[in-house]
């Protein structure tokens, strides 16, 4: 298999974590500025376990090797594996090696959201992180005929657009599905020279229907976002003026379309705009709990950005410059914006090794803690963090947000941790349903005997998940200790946003510490208030915060019926 990186994918991703600054990087034009990692000046060793087509779980496994072998001290890793076993999972497999040896792994947590329960690698040793919006927008302008006008994104914003006043076009209005998303072949019989073709996102990348949309004689093209995407707007780098929009604006868009006799529009450009609101949301996409194989464990762990990120790439795109007729590997700056937890778990990566750089006694667990119990669930203005995949933008859920908004300043300055070591593990891997000896062997690589079970409610975790009521006992009691990180003699009080219908109690309420490195241990109460029986898989949320002065080490609690 070649070193060399054909999709770009990796390029992206090591950029994001640890790029050296580049002046003057930008997309066409677009998003220009100093573009940098993460931790710019860690080093990368890459390790390629995928090829175009496939990622064998073997080469996953022998790229966690050999980074271990070669003394990294934190392995980044964008790929997945979604609903697999986790005892036949490479980068379960290889995750839990590089944690026997003192290395955190940092995972995307999957693009398949807003589906529930479909995420990638998440076991609890694993830093799994969603993707949130950002508030940079590249942004194109739809001015329909009527006078409405609507905000959308595009990457290519030529000037002069030339796309004013041009009759609409909308293949797919019968539903032939081709017609739709405006597939190679579809256009061939219909007349679209000259006009702005209406197309439907899927089934091919919006690149391709604006290649094929040109090919047809279109001038232009309106990409209508399906419910799913909802709010969430990836910057492309179309051939032909575009703009991409909202489903709620592609409602509004079709209805004008259905209604006008001789509809018209005007394609138009604003470039690179900044304090775009609300920000951040939780990306559409961006995969959620709760997990159907990790026996309760709060999954994603944080959110970090994700949407529309600039960052190396190892070919110039843009029109004419596809990655199909121009593959140059040469010392060439090129840049592009991509869109996916890939993108947002590199952020994180870089955050950790900044951490682990600040604070190299930081187990992994420590370093993960560290990150989960500062994130953030406000936005910048104030309000829940919501998401986009809400047509009414309500605030984003437990198992789409984690534990929040990663806060890299903040993170580094914890005040205490939920630490955990490799073997702490093994009784929770011997009590997940269906697993034996056998199976929590492959896993960990050695032999056992699984007679210790725990269930995952008992890990020292730093979120609380438990099942109540219809799916398990009236109340839970759980058992977590934290160690002391910040200064030597310090106080922690308890204070407790409780779950809709759950009283939650914390005993002792206040944790006094006289020495760094300390450890103190509290138990959590919870149990339903209601007294008739309560519906099954409701979720209430709740969040668990140890105040001391300015820190605040903040949990999620999430009560499953």
């Amino acid at each position: 298999m070649s070193p060399v990186d054909e999709t770009g994918h990796g390029t992206h991703v090591s950029g994001i974590a640890a790029g050296t600054p580049v002046n003057d990087a930008n997309l066409l034009g677009q998003a220009r500025g100093t573009a940098t990692g993460m931790a710019p000046r860690a080093h990368i060793a890459s390790y390629k376990t995928c090829s175009p087509s496939s990622c064998k779980d073997s080469n996953s496994i022998k790229g966690f090797d050999q980074a271990i072998i070669d003394g990294v001290d934190l392995v980044q890793i964008s790929l997945g594996k979604p609903q697999g076993e986790f005892h036949s999972n490479g980068v379960v497999i290889g995750s839990y090696a590089a944690l026997s040896h003192g290395i955190l792994t940092v995972n995307s947590a999957g693009n398949d959201g807003p589906t529930k329960s479909i995420l990638d690698n998440d076991v609890p040793w694993i830093l799994h992180v969603g993707a949130a919006n950002i508030d940079r927008s590249v942004t194109a302008v739809l001015k329909l005929g009527n006078g409405m006008e609507f905000l959308g994104m595009s990457a290519y914003q030529p000037d002069p657009s030339n796309v004013a006043n041009l009759p609409l076009a909308y293949p797919g209005l019968k539903g032939d599905q081709d017609k739709l998303h405006c597939k190679e072949g579809s256009l061939d019989d219909e007349d679209l020279a000259g006009k702005i073709v209406i197309c439907r996102q899927g089934l091919i990348s919006g690149i391709w229907k604006a290649k094929i949309v040109k090919k047809a004689g279109g001038a232009g093209m309106i990409l209508l976002n399906t419910p799913s995407e909802g709010f969430t707007l990836p910057a492309v780098p179309y051939d032909i003026p575009a703009v991409l929009v909202s489903y709620n604006d592609a409602e509004k868009i079709l209805d004008y379309f259905s209604i006008d006799k001789n509809p018209t529009g005007t394609i138009s450009f604003r470039g690179t705009e900044y304090e775009f609101r609300p920000s951040p949301t939780v990306a559409s996409l961006s995969s959620r709990g709760p997990s159907l194989r990790n026996g309760g464990i709060l999954k994603p762990d944080v959110i970090a950005p994700g949407v529309n990120i600039l960052s190396a790439y190892n070919v110039q795109v843009g029109p004419d410059n596809t990655t199909t007729n121009r593959r140059v590997y040469a010392k060439k700056r090129w840049f592009v914006m991509n869109t996916g937890t890939s993108m947002a778990a590199p952020h994180v990566s870089g955050v950790a090794a900044l951490l682990k750089k600040a604070h190299p006694d930081w187990s992994p667990a420590s370093i993960k803690s560290a990150v989960m119990t500062t994130a953030k669930t406000l936005d910048r203005d104030g309000g829940p963090i919501t998401d986009d995949a809400s047509d009414s933008r309500k605030p984003a859920d437990v198992f789409a947000i984690g534990a929040g908004h990663i806060d890299p300043s903040a993170a580094n300055d914890p005040g205490l941790v939920y630490n955990a070591s490799a073997e702490d593990y093994i009784p929770y891997l011997c009590g997940l349903k269906g697993y034996t000896s056998k199976e929590v062997k492959i896993i960990v690589n050695r032999p056992l005997n699984c007679k210790e079970k725990q269930a995952a409610e008992e890990l020292n975790y730093p979120a609380i998940q438990v099942h109540l009521g219809a799916t398990g006992a009236a109340m839970k009691t759980v058992k977590r200790t934290v160690t002391n990180v910040g200064e030597a003699t310090s106080t922690y009080t308890a204070t407790v946003v409780e779950p809709s219908g759950v009283k939650v109690e914390v005993k002792p309420k206040t944790l006094q510490f006289k020495s760094i490195g300390e450890e103190q241990s509290f138990v959590v109460e919870l149990s339903l208030t209601a007294k008739k029986p309560s519906e099954k898989d409701k979720v209430m949320e709740g969040r668990l915060k140890w105040v001391s002065g300015k820190r605040e080490v903040s949990s999620p609690i999430a009560v499953v019926t």
